[in-house]
């Protein structure tokens, strides 16, 4: 569980460098925020990793997030630098959801002697499915509503501030 803390504290200073950047350095802001969600997916394979047990799912976690940052290298490369496409969150919170659900299956199939409730790798999955899942119907009810520039310019702030 210490790589869930040193996430924690990534996550704080992420987050008040992207709000710090959103007022000295608008110009910058997606860049930093678009940086920020990779670190935050990379630390989270990186606790997934250290979690689960089976050693294929690991290798499979690794593969996804060298395949994400590729991913989300071209599609920043042929995103409008004014304009935040959100399809490698969706991607960050599809890739999750499943990986959370073998989670708690691998849980399950493993623990015995323990109550679930008792863990805290299921209390931590537990909040990152909720996250996760709310985060995704937020994206798609987001591509719905892309074309109006205040919807933009009020759901950056709303994504921003919840991922």
């Amino acid at each position: 569980m210490k790589v869930f803390f040193v996430y924690i504290i990534v996550s704080t200073l992420l987050f008040a460098i992207s709000f710090s950047a959103a007022k000295f350095y608008p110009e910058n802001f997606i860049i930093i925020v678009s940086i920020s969600l990779i670190v935050r997916f990379i630390f989270l394979s990186i606790l997934y990793s250290s979690i689960l047990k089976n050693s294929i799912i690991k290798k499979l976690i690794i593969l996804g997030a060298v395949s994400y940052v590729i991913f989300w290298i071209y599609n920043f490369s042929i995103s409008s630098p004014l304009e935040y496409d959100f399809t490698p969150l969706a991607i960050e919170s599809l890739f999750f959801t499943f990986l959370i659900v073998y989670h708690f299956y691998e849980i399950m199939g493993y623990s015995l002697d323990v109550q679930l409730i008792q863990l805290p790798s299921f209390w931590i999955s537990v909040a990152f499915l909720i996250n996760f899942s709310g985060t995704f119907i937020l994206f798609l009810f987001g591509k719905s509503l892309a074309e109006d520039p205040s919807f933009r310019s009020q759901y950056l702030i709303i994504v921003s501030t919840i991922t």
